[in-house]
């Protein structure tokens, strides 16, 4: 036979073989939909987004680049898409505006005072790194939901911002206030996340400005921390070590 044609003849067998091959192999899956996160929510006009820096690993180095936090992240760390996280991670973004005009949160150098709302809490401590073991995260009952004071250590300076006492939808709280009385019906519970969902929809459809208020945070006194005796984070505090 031809040399050159039985080479051919292989070429074109070890073709077969390797596509027969790609064939019996299972799909490469996809990534899974982000269910929890309705699109309307993340792509909305005002739908806040948190450029936040970090070290690159204990005992390190600031990192050179930063991480994008959105509501998406937000809602799988606490566990559900809900008004109350939405109102926080909204006016928090109008209290980081204030702290760092270059847009850019440095989650080493914070600490932060809200009341103890599950899921205001939740959103602090994921924004800020501040953790109530270490003293950074702290619990205030005299601050409203959704209200909270920020402050940056390195420099001091200290913000306070809440939601807009008129921007507040009554009839969410109203319908709260009944499931946890235990007197509710079934529909009761699909009327609650449709009021909170359309709360959600009214923060992140325009400026936060209209929904959030900075306060004047001078006099504020911080809360003593719950966890004093457990010690300070240290794992941030080679963060500016110089190179060489």
């Amino acid at each position: 036979m031809n040399p050159n044609l039985l080479s051919s003849r292989l070429n074109l067998s070890a073709l077969l073989l390797g596509f027969l091959i790609l064939l019996s192999m299972p799909a490469r899956a996809q990534a899974p939909d982000e269910w929890w996160a309705p699109d309307w929510l993340i792509k909305s006009a005002y739908s806040p987004s948190f450029a936040v820096r970090d070290t690159v690993n204990k005992y390190g180095r600031y990192a050179d680049k930063t991480k994008t936090i959105t509501l998406a992240d937000l809602i799988k760390f606490h566990g559900h898409f809900c008004g109350g996280l939405v109102e926080s991670a909204g006016a928090l973004r109008l209290a980081f505006d204030s702290l760092f005009p270059s847009g850019v949160i440095d989650r080493t150098d914070l600490r932060i005072a809200s009341n103890n709302s599950a899921c205001g809490g939740d959103v602090a401590a994921y924004l800020t790194g501040a953790r109530t073991r270490f003293g950074s995260q702290l619990i205030d009952p005299k601050l409203t939901e959704s209200e909270f004071v920020v402050q940056q250590v390195s420099t001091g300076k200290t913000v306070r911002v809440r939601v807009r006492p008129e921007a507040y939808p009554t009839d969410v709280r109203t319908q709260m206030r009944k499931l946890e009385s235990g007197n509710f019906e079934p529909k009761d519970i699909d009327l609650f996340q449709d009021l909170q969902w359309e709360y959600a929809k009214k923060i992140v459809t325009r400026p936060l400005a209209e929904t959030f208020v900075m306060l004047d945070s001078a006099g504020y006194v911080w809360p003593e921390a719950p966890c004093k005796a457990l010690g300070t984070r240290k794992d941030n505090s080679f963060k500016a070590a110089p190179v060489k």
